[in-house]
């Protein structure tokens, strides 16, 4: 069966039940064994464009390498440095091939094992997010650790930056931010916020390619998941108590495709913007910032790798520089993944160009559909393009902008003006003015 519209926006996705029969011989005895496989088959988008910026960015080969070889390595590495302390839980690897022409990924399906992401308009609590944080320093810890004796990014380039990326969220941000003031004006007493963000959408990208662009103003790099965020997180809980409460049994974290060489931090700041309430931040902020950083700084120090001049104190300054892109990424997620506009996105192409009678009708539209979409994807890519990129997405993201005026998305309208307010209060938005 395949998955529903939306579930994934970079690829398509098949849920694939296999009943298959082994069969054993034990001297004279041939034994029969029947067992059952779940897997999830992942292909790439089908829509031509996606699919375009996808391998523009080398998304399905982060995502590949990452679970065929990656983790893999990195399991070992630190099992043998650390007695398998830190290890890195992702669903198994089945199959996989990735050429300029093929790509498709096996992995089990650990739904069928009792792990299920917490519904992206609840939000994860204190404990999920504990948790999260936990797995996300050690793949920080254990790829940094990595690097100093393999120099990681000689055997796995494909991981090095790339602001190809930013080039394409970067219009994302702009257009959201329209979207926030277009908010904010339908609301009374929100003027000075307003005018701050009005002021600082001609310094935007400047400002945000200086926080993520440029890597020698990081105090040091590592293997980041780049979209640790709710949706891939994939959480195991224990039967629930007479109270109702279930406890944690594991996670698992899937989503790979954005995985590169960066600054750690920002995982950190795409979890607590897009995947929190503004009450979970404002009274367990610090210490899921201390447990990221006590679990971190052990794990470097175990895998003989301690970082010098990385005190608690210093982390923190490193995370508050930043905060600036932590603010725009909740700010395009929350817009992106509560709103029900952004729910009707639709995979699925109804034309009659996928009728089988129309086979060879449908090869030659394919083609005509991944030429245009490497002329736009070029064209985007120019910065002189950047004009036409933006009204188009301002255009495109409209609806959201409508759906929020309108009020009746309580939790789309609650979590943005909370993100908001609190961005306010913190300072961030006098940097846009600056």
């Amino acid at each position: 069966m395949t998955t529903k519209p939306g579930e994934s926006f970079n690829a398509e996705l098949i849920l694939l039940d296999v009943q298959a029969e082994l069969k054993s011989v034990e001297g004279t005895n041939s034994i029969t064994q029947e067992k059952e496989y779940n897997l999830v088959v992942k292909f790439l988008a089908s829509d031509a464009l996606t699919c375009e910026i996808i391998k523009r960015c080398e998304y399905q080969i982060k995502e590949f390498k990452m679970y065929s070889e990656v983790i893999p390595e990195l399991n070992k590495f630190q099992a043998d440095r650390a007695n398998d302390e830190y290890s890195l839980n992702l669903p198994a690897y089945v199959y996989g091939k990735c050429t300029d022409k093929e790509y498709v990924l096996v992995m089990e399906n650990i739904k069928v094992l009792g792990y299920e992401t917490i519904p992206k308009k609840e939000g994860i609590d204190f404990h999920h997010a504990k948790l999260a944080v936990n797995h996300v320093a050690r793949l920080h810890a254990v790829s940094y650790a990595y690097d100093k004796s393999f120099n990681f990014l000689d055997k796995y380039p494909c991981y090095k930056f790339n602001n190809v990326i930013s080039a394409f969220f970067k219009p994302v941000v702009w257009a959201s931010l329209a979207n926030a003031i277009t908010f904010l004006k339908s609301k009374k007493g929100f003027e000075d916020m307003v005018h701050k963000l009005e002021t600082g959408k001609t310094t935007l990208p400047v400002k945000f390619a200086a926080l993520w662009d440029d890597q020698s103003r990081h105090k040091f790099l590592c293997l980041t998941h780049g979209d640790f965020w709710n949706s891939n997180l994939m959480f195991k809980h224990k039967e629930a108590h007479q109270d109702g409460e279930r406890a944690i049994e594991s996670l698992k974290l899937i989503d790979w495709q954005i995985s590169q060489w960066n600054n750690p931090v920002f995982d950190l700041h795409n979890l607590l913007n897009t995947s929190t309430s503004f009450e979970m931040r404002r009274d367990h902020a610090e210490e899921i910032l201390r447990t990221y950083h006590t679990i971190f700084t052990e794990a470097t120090t175990k895998l003989g790798t301690p970082i010098p001049n990385w005190n608690y104190e210093q982390f923190k300054a490193e995370f508050e520089r930043t905060t600036l892109v932590g603010f725009l990424m909740g700010m395009c997620y929350i817009q992106g993944t509560l709103s029900k506009a952004g729910e009707t996105i639709n995979h699925s192409d109804v034309s009659c160009s996928n009728c089988s009678c129309c086979h060879p009708c449908r090869l030659a539209i394919n083609k005509m559909k991944a030429a245009m979409a490497k002329v736009i994807v070029s064209f985007a890519l120019k910065p002189s393009s950047g004009y036409f990129i933006r009204a188009a997405l301002n255009k495109v993201l409209r609806p959201i902008a409508h759906e929020l005026v309108e009020g009746n998305n309580e939790v789309l309208n609650g979590r943005l003006l909370d993100l908001l307010m609190e961005a306010d209060e913190k300072g961030v938005l006098d940097v846009l003015t600056l």
